[in-house]
């Protein structure tokens, strides 16, 4: 379910967390960046830069974001629910 169109808010850090890719055009192509931002603090807790919009670079920029992590309660991850985001590799992270 999307908890932020229910309207669903962060009220301190690493409560929501919002994934997603964009892509910079370089000289040699495009790179594509794959973004974990905390909604709180508007913090890039996760990154990953790739030459592809492939899952490997989602999870890579998921699990960076999981490493730094302070606090162990509840997380809500939110995304375009693109095909990385769910696809069973990302989905068992």
């Amino acid at each position: 379910p999307n908890l932020l169109k229910a309207g669903y808010t962060a009220t301190q850090p690493e409560q929501l967390w919002v994934a997603d890719i964009t892509y910079l055009p370089t000289r040699n192509g495009e790179a594509y960046v794959s973004l974990v931002t905390d909604a709180y603090s508007r913090k890039i807790v996760g990154d990953q830069v790739d030459d592809n919009m492939k899952t490997h670079s989602v999870k890579q920029a998921f699990r960076r974001a999981l490493k730094q992590r302070l606090k162990n309660g509840q997380l809500v991850h939110h995304s375009d629910r693109g095909l990385q985001y769910c696809s069973r590799e990302y989905q068992q992270l």
